[in-house]
């Protein structure tokens, strides 16, 4: 009787069973985490106080077992079960029920369990960011160090409070262990402390084994200096812009867009009635006609004009920034991406056959909706954006070999713009040559001049890097030559070897037209057995043919 009055002292539970589960005895403990009546157990079975008792198994067997149980609504228990064995009498089943805070108390002060306690304070203090644990109820459990830096309140304030209190009291304006609470999943938010800093908060829910969610970890960033100097970024962007701008207009004003071809007046044309609407515009050419040019000239004579001009070139950017450069970036370096940059403006995508398939549905799915994901807020925020896309690609084909989605391919190909190379249109050579002559002398303060001859090879030389490589020879020529007049002499080899090299000197535009056409007529009726056929491969009437070959003086024997 008196041992049994000491068992009612101990700080944990005890409950002892006959070998078929029956209870013989419970000491005061075991009945107050239990919630019964001394006289209501006394003899009924195990299973009916703790329905997950294993004692039996454990008296069959002569084993024990350490288990989890939940006796009551707040708190719970482990179970120390086991079998004690008696000579000669049957055994018996003992059950030590202890409160899980007495077993984390306990086990903090195992050499062990301590020395993981100092190895976990050490990394939660060398860690920059602010880190937070919260219970499942929302009650902040434990803060590193980087709370009263950041946070402007020192951990003893912090730590056994509700987050609730931390939202009235205004220490934060939003709450991650909420929301990470009530969505059971990670989540990301920026969120404003009462010092004013902006940190971008990472929360993860912690999970037991039956999957109920017990615990919620915070990583905390400080971008406030980020952020600031984001600004500043935008800020200096925005004048940059600014000044483009006013440079772009002034060069407009005096700048000449050359058009001298009926190919290019039909272009240009098309140009000036579809910069009236704002649909998108596919640009297409082979690389360096001046799909770029034309673009920015479509955005200037366009309703757009006083937004930005944002061009991106994804054959330039490897493909795994792709996605960065256009959508923006959530990271902790927050980059708001080209797309919102183009906001109320063009967004001039060169090269677009390099975008990668799966960022074709995205950007598809953004321009349809007009609608996309803030990266600084993860908020969804209205696009109004005008697309101008450029391609040297076929993609027609790209899409036949499943490389370009058919639907953004449609989308983008509203207003398709071909701009024609410069061997379609060589009655423009000679006033390009002229344009790009005096431009360059302006920058490098030359007073060049051409020699006619020059025109000799210019008009015959097939230009493959079209309009580009025509502005590149002229500058070559202006900063490499030390003579004032350019003459063919100061040509590359390569491009009077190229050229087709026509007889005579000073020739007019005309004749120099007439000596090109006459060149090509002669070599198609060459390789031609008719008439007709040469007509359909030059692209004219059969009559057109026989007319342009009676005034250009052409002999025709070689097709008999």
């Amino acid at each position: 009787m008196v041992e049994q009055r000491i068992l009612d002292y101990f700080p944990f539970g005890i409950i002892l069973t006959n070998e078929n589960g029956t209870i013989l005895y419970m000491n005061d403990m075991a009945l107050k985490m239990t919630k019964k009546i001394k006289r209501d157990i006394i003899g009924i079975n195990i299973l009916e106080v703790i329905t997950n008792s294993s004692l039996h198994k454990c008296i069959k067997k002569g084993q024990s077992t350490i288990s989890s149980t939940r006796l009551n609504e707040i708190d719970s228990q482990i179970l120390y079960e086991t079998c004690l064995q008696r000579n000669g009498n049957s055994p018996m089943g003992l059950i030590l029920l202890f409160h899980e805070s007495l077993i984390e108390h306990l086990a903090f002060h195992t050499r062990r369990i301590g020395g993981l306690k100092q190895e976990f304070d050490l990394i939660m203090s060398l860690i920059g960011e602010l880190i937070t644990i919260s219970d499942a109820n929302g009650i902040i459990l434990r803060v590193n160090e980087a709370c009263e830096r950041i946070m402007g309140v020192k951990e003893k304030e912090f730590v056994g409070k509700p987050i609730e209190r931390m939202e009235f009291e205004k220490i934060i304006d939003n709450s991650s262990t909420k929301r990470v609470l009530n969505e059971g999943r990670n989540v990301t938010i920026v969120q404003t402390t009462k010092s004013g800093r902006r940190l971008l908060v990472k929360g993860y829910p912690i999970f037991n084994e039956k999957g109920t969610l017990e615990k919620v970890i915070n990583i905390s960033k400080d971008i406030t200096e980020t952020e600031e100097l984001l600004t500043k970024l935008n800020e200096t962007k925005e004048l940059l812009y600014e000044y483009q701008t006013e440079l772009h207009n002034k060069r407009s004003e005096t700048e000449e867009v050359i058009i001298k071809s009926p190919a290019m007046k039909k272009t240009s044309d098309l140009i000036n009635w579809i910069a009236e609407v704002d649909s998108p515009v596919l640009f297409r050419g082979e690389s360096g006609v001046g799909k770029e040019f034309f673009a920015k000239i479509l955005h200037q004579k366009s309703l757009r004009r006083i937004g930005p001009f944002v061009k991106v070139n994804l054959g330039s950017i490897p493909e795994d920034m792709i996605e960065t450069e256009l959508f923006g970036n959530r990271g902790p370096l927050i980059q708001s991406g080209s797309i919102m940059a183009a906001q109320n403006g063009v967004l001039f995508l060169d090269e677009i056959e390099k975008l990668p398939i799966h960022l074709q549905v995205r950007l598809l799915q953004v321009l349809q909706e007009k609608k996309m994901i803030s990266p600084v807020n993860e908020a969804p925020i209205e696009i109004d954006v005008r697309v101008i896309c450029s391609t040297t690609q076929d993609l027609e084909k790209l899409m036949e070999e499943n490389q370009f989605r058919s639907e953004l391919y449609y989308w983008l190909n509203v207003a398709p713009i071909c701009i024609p190379s410069l061997r379609e249109r060589r009655e423009e050579i000679p006033f390009l040559a002229h344009h790009f002559l005096t431009v360059f002398n302006e920058v490098y303060n030359r007073s060049k001049r051409f020699n006619p001859t020059i025109f000799n090879v210019l008009m015959d030389y097939p230009w493959t890097g079209n309009v580009r490589e025509l502005q590149n020879t002229i500058e070559r020529l202006v900063v490499t030559i030390s003579e004032e007049e350019l003459t063919k002499e100061h040509l590359s080899h390569a491009m009077l070897k190229k050229s087709i090299r026509l007889d005579g000197e000073n020739k007019t535009l005309k004749s120099l037209v007439d000596s090109f056409e006459k060149q090509i007529i002669e070599e198609t009726v060459e390789n031609c057995r008719t008439m007709k056929e040469a007509s359909v491969k030059l692209g004219v009437d059969a009559s057109t043919l026989s007319r342009k070959i009676k005034k250009l003086g052409i002999h025709i024997a070689k097709m008999q």
